[in-house]
């Protein structure tokens, strides 16, 4: 059962990364580089971290492991097909000086299970300046496509995880469903009052 969870995860992930793809090459969605910048380093600095502390028990964290290739395909697609202008936010700026004092952490002290619960915690950081951008236009920018299958594959990664008592690919999975739960949440609320509000002024 754990190995057709991870082929489940992998088949669904490269499915959908390139339905989004697509979707980027289209003009249907419009994320967010600097997000996607930092989910990157995020990402790949809680793999590195998880296959130290879990001995490259990859299987376990597949969740992790595919999602640092998803995004930087997604990345890719932002930066060829849509007019970026990188400029980090405050936030933005504090978030990588976090990433980096995180790996120094890991360095200096040896410590990847420590430096990886660390990453989870930087990690949902990294969905405010998503949340800001919708509640300052308040409306949906990005495709659920984008968020709403990783729902689905971070609710099959949690079985592997759980089945083999792996607290970090848990914590991983667990945070992923959580975040991107709010995210299509916050997207189709938005869809729906603009809607309504557009009906009302007719």
């Amino acid at each position: 059962m754990k190995d057709v969870c991870v082929w489940i995860i992998c088949i669904c992930t490269t499915v959908f990364g390139s339905c989004y793809a697509y979707q980027i090459w289209k003009r249907k969605a419009v994320p967010t580089t600097s997000t996607w910048l930092i989910f990157l380093v995020g990402s790949g600095l809680s793999f590195l971290t998880y296959l130290i502390a879990e001995r490259c028990d990859w299987k376990s964290g597949v969740m992790n492991t595919v999602d640092v290739v998803y995004i930087a395909v997604i990345l890719a697609a932002i930066c060829l097909w849509t007019r970026h202008n990188v400029r980090f936010k405050p936030f933005e700026k504090w978030y990588l000086v976090g990433a980096g004092l995180i790996l120094g952490y890991g360095v200096v002290t040896g410590n990847a299970w420590n430096s990886n619960v660390l990453t989870q915690i930087l990690m949902s950081a990294a969905y405010l300046p998503m949340f800001h951008k919708l509640f300052v236009e308040k409306k949906k920018t990005d495709s659920y496509l984008g968020w709403a299958p990783t729902a689905f594959t971070a609710t099959v990664a949690l079985y592997p995880a759980i089945y083999d008592g792996n607290t970090l690919a848990v914590i991983y999975s667990a945070r992923a469903l959580f975040f991107t739960l709010i995210t299509t949440f916050l997207m189709l609320y938005y869809q729906i009052k603009n809607r309504n509000d557009a009906s009302t002024a007719k």
